[in-house]
């Protein structure tokens, strides 16, 4: 599992783009391009589907820790993230961590951001219980 590690309210969650989340963010929003489109303007319902979107990124980071054997985390709620967690400043940082998610999502190797840490414990567990 690749996954993207952000603060978030003070507390740690793995945004992680999966075939569930592929499935998932397409039947709500058609493309990940779309979803970009849709959270760019700074409106009410461009916040609500952001939220929602890193809620579905986030809950499979989860899940995929939950699988490989972490102890249970906090699942991460839309409304929780839209009524209590955000501050302006975190709003920018999420955007951009959705194509950097969905980008190593996709792919085997990626640089991340320098804000953006990779947890490399958990792929390294993943390939080890491959071999």
């Amino acid at each position: 599992m690749k996954a993207i590690i952000k603060k978030i309210g003070g507390k740690t969650y793995y945004l992680t783009y999966t075939g569930e989340a592929l499935f998932t963010i397409t039947e709500k929003y058609e493309t990940i391009e779309k979803v970009m489109e849709l959270v760019t303007p700074e409106t009410r319902e461009a916040f609500k589907i952001l939220c929602d979107v890193i809620s579905i990124l986030a809950t499979q980071g989860e899940l995929a820790r939950r699988y490989y054997g972490y102890d249970p985390g906090e699942i991460l709620e839309a409304e929780t993230l839209e009524k209590t967690m955000l501050q302006p400043y975190d709003i920018f940082d999420l955007k951009g961590a959705i194509p950097r998610t969905v980008t190593l999502g996709y792919t085997t190797e990626i640089e991340p951001d320098a804000d953006d840490e990779i947890d490399l414990s958990l792929i390294e567990l993943n390939q080890k219980k491959t071999v």
